[in-house]
């Protein structure tokens, strides 16, 4: 009893010098739409929270944070109630944050389903990162590390973090998936991050440079009414922390005894920025990779290229990103050959078929693309089928945003996107769409914590059909 006596004496000593914050908010949303679906920008990169049907929520939230000699403790739980949603048309209810969050000076602990976006690009404008876009519902996990940079000297900085987290979307798969379609229910996630920063802060040169490697494991398939387990025991925890194949254990699926157990997918990041006294521009490139051929750029041109502008003095348009998005390589159309006796030719890759596997239905959550949205998610797939059918995608991505005065901003996004389907399976003609968003955001000087937005967004084409919608979204913070 003494140290938990000693540590309760020593917090509420520091309560004299502590701050706290108590913070809430409510929130209201409704979409509108003709045509097969809600537009693509009215949609996706919301956390899970769009709908490609007509929609409506009601949202609410409270959040705690408390700071105590280089102590800082923050809670937050994020409810909603919608109807209209994507993975359940009539009245659903969502724990969409339920966390908490401990650091200590440097260091960093959270627990819990939360909001995320990507480590680099611009999580408004970009289209999306290529692991992790906040296209989904947040995956609840335990994550440790050093959730912001550290400047170990003058010019350099690190952070980086690992976590372990589990699937949700159980209910969602079995009431989805298609007759003669599979699916893998009770999944876990693992991650690991670690990023260096070259540069003074905020200093005229900066560069980023890290990797972040993402794994689905465990979990068990669902396939011509057989269970088979894929491992959900101590020591496929430790496999995956350090990935290993699954030779001990005969029983699971050849790819997870051959190769590497569970489906490895990651990028490699990369981002150059010059400060001027009136511009800031930063250029990156998101490299994706489902193995060591990608890995080692052997995919050509694929990634996501990048540009983002920042205009320090000029309001109307402040920020501007504009992106090529290629997933078409894959590192050619060879599978490697590593068994001497099976063939003259010894060539590891090819035919990647990003984000998909053989034992895991891609890399989607609650049917939404956990990456870069326009590689069509799941939910979209009229069949039943889980897998992401068009991975092999260019795209064309221009966004901008800015304030109209005080009161009033505004932001833009086009995109132009074709398709040739997936490796294997590709598709009898190359699939078009394009899709514009525009939104106004209104901040009243009468109203303290009250904003309002509406938006209207289109999509022409073959992907997601000819639709038109209209979203307003009311919010109060208290």
């Amino acid at each position: 009893m003494r140290f938990p006596v000693c540590l309760m004496c020593c917090l509420l000593a520091g309560c004299v010098v502590a701050k706290a914050q108590v913070s809430a908010f409510a929130e209201f949303g409704t979409a509108l739409h003709t045509g097969g679906h809600t537009p693509l920008w009215q949609v996706s990169n919301r956390q899970g929270l769009g709908s490609i049907y007509n929609n409506g929520y009601v949202r609410g939230g409270v959040g705690h944070l408390y700071k105590t000699h280089g102590w800082s403790f923050e809670e937050q739980v994020d409810l909603v109630g919608a109807v209209g949603n994507s993975f359940k048309k009539d009245v659903s209810f969502i724990v969409q944050q339920a966390y908490a969050d401990i650091r200590f000076k440097w260091l960093g602990l959270y627990v819990g389903s939360r909001e995320l976006g990507a480590p680099l690009v611009d999580n408004e404008l970009s289209s999306g990162d290529m692991t992790w876009s906040g296209n989904a519902r947040p995956i609840p996990q335990v994550r440790v590390g050093i959730p912001e940079y550290l400047y170990l000297f003058r010019r350099f900085a690190i952070k980086g973090n690992v976590s372990y987290g589990w699937f949700t979307d159980n209910n969602y798969l079995k009431k989805q998936v298609g007759e003669g379609y599979w699916y893998t229910k009770s999944v876990k996630y693992h991650h690991k991050e670690g990023f260096m920063r070259i540069g003074l802060p905020e200093g005229k040169w900066q560069f980023d440079v890290g990797m972040v490697l993402d794994t689905e494991f465990g979990g068990y398939m669902e396939k011509n009414g057989t269970t088979t387990d894929l491992g959900n025991a101590f020591k496929d925890y430790l496999r995956v922390l350090v990935p290993g194949s699954a030779k001990d254990n005969g029983e699971k699926p050849s790819g997870e005894v051959a190769w590497y157990q569970g489906n490895y997918l990651g990028s490699e990041q990369v981002m150059f920025t010059y400060r001027g006294k009136a511009v800031q521009a930063s250029g990156y490139l998101l490299n994706h990779f489902d193995d060591f051929s990608g890995l080692g750029k052997l995919n050509g041109w694929d990634g996501l290229w990048g540009l983002e502008l920042g205009f320090k003095h000029f309001t109307p348009v402040e920020r501007v990103v504009v992106e090529y998005l290629q997933t078409t390589n894959m590192s050619g159309p060879l599978h490697g050959m590593h068994d001497k006796g099976s063939g003259p030719v010894q060539k590891t890759g090819g035919a990647d078929n990003y984000y998909n596997n053989g034992c895991y239905q891609g890399w989607s959550h609650w049917g939404m693309m956990i990456a870069n949205p326009l590689i069509a998610s799941p939910i979209y797939n009229e069949d039943g089928d889980m897998t992401l059918k068009y991975t092999r995608v260019r795209a064309f991505h221009l966004a901008w945003c800015g304030e109209i005065n005080s009161e009033w901003s505004y932001t833009a996004k086009m995109s132009h996107n074709r398709t040739w389907g997936k490796p294997f399976a590709p598709t009898l003609d190359i699939l078009k769409n394009f899709s514009l968003y525009t939104s106004f955001t209104y901040v009243p000087r009468w109203g303290e914590g009250w904003s309002f937005n509406g938006s209207f967004a289109f999509d022409t084409g073959d992907i997601y059909g000819d639709n038109v919608g209209l979203q307003l979204i009311v919010r109060k913070t208290f």
